[in-house]
Parts: structure tokens; C-alpha cells; sequence
């Protein structure tokens, strides 16, 4: 009688266990808690989007990407970048390059970010540019084998949380 009460019980515990993970498992829920990510939590705060969707405008428009150069690499790549997008001095500027007259309009977010350097020539990372304004990266990197060719540059971004660096860069 005992093996019976002992049996029916774990089959009723592995009946509610059945009904809960099913219904975890309908609504998508998980009992584990999700790791915090910086990159969305500052994404409505800080107006990161809002920047990555600026830079992503000014990298796809065809009229800045005359302007700016279609194949330029590191540093130039991020004066010229810079002089479309802000006040930096038009000294620096290239000869078809020129603060764009509705930049404090099209592109508001985009007039704090300053050079934060390049990323060392190595590997597929070669030749980025990095811009920052506060604790927000940008890496622009020239397309090695673009698809479309309109589009030169690729753009990644991210939130740093107490780095110097985004969790994807390789290390020096």
C-alpha cells in the first residue's frame, strides 16, 4: 500500500510539473532572469538610437557619401565624418566636404561625438573608425566586400558599462 501512495505521488508531481513547464513554455516566460543589457536599457534615455539611426542616414545617403569619400579608412574616415555631421573645423575638412547646411536638424544628435581613436590594424577589424559621446561607441568600418555598393560602411555600436571598450572588439 505504501509503494502505491508512493508511486500515484510522483506521478502527480510530474503531472504539475508537465502542466507548468507547458505553460512556461506558451507564454514564453522562463524562470531564469535575463541579463542586463546597457545597449537597451540607454537605447529611449540617452537618444543612442536616435544617434545610430542618424550615423545609419548619413552612411546610406548618397549625397553625404560623395561628399564624405566612399573609401576611406581610420582617421580620415573619422575627420570626414565628423566635418559632415558637426561644427569641426572646415580646415580639415576635404574638398567636397563641408558641415551639411541642415545638420543641426537631420543630424542633432550626432554634434557631440568626438574621436575616440582606431582600431589597431589587425584582422577583420582593420581600419575602423571609433567615434564616442559619453559612455556610447560608435565603430565604423569600411565594408572589405560589400554587397551592395552604395553602401561602403558597416556600423556597430554599443553602450559601454564601465569598459573602455565594446564586448565585441578584439582586444589589444
Amino acid at each position: 500500500m505504501v509503494y502505491l501512495y508512493a508511486a500515484m505521488g510522483v506521478v502527480m508531481m510530474t503531472g504539475i510539473m508537465a502542466v507548468v513547464e507547458m505553460g512556461l513554455s506558451l507564454t514564453g516566460q522562463s524562470l531564469l532572469l535575463k541579463p542586463v543589457d546597457s545597449y537597451q536599457q540607454n537605447r529611449e534615455l540617452n537618444a543612442v538610437g536616435k544617434r545610430d539611426q542618424q550615423m545609419l542616414g548619413l552612411l546610406h545617403d548618397q549625397a553625404d557619401l560623395d561628399a564624405i569619400g566612399r573609401s576611406l579608412q581610420s582617421t580620415a574616415l573619422c575627420v570626414q565624418l565628423l566635418c559632415r555631421s558637426s561644427l569641426l573645423g572646415a580646415a580639415s575638412c576635404a574638398a567636397g566636404n563641408s558641415v551639411v547646411e541642415d545638420a543641426e536638424t537631420r543630424l542633432p544628435d550626432l554634434t557631440g561625438l568626438t574621436q575616440a581613436g582606431v582600431i589597431p590594424s589587425a584582422g577583420n577589424w582593420a581600419n575602423a573608425c571609433v567615434l564616442q559621446s559619453g559612455s556610447h561607441r560608435l565603430i565604423i568600418h569600411p565594408d572589405p566586400s560589400p554587397d551592395n555598393l552604395q553602401i561602403p560602411y558597416r556600423l556597430f555600436s554599443c553602450v559601454l558599462s564601465g569598459a573602455s571598450t565594446c564586448s565585441f572588439e578584439p582586444k589589444s
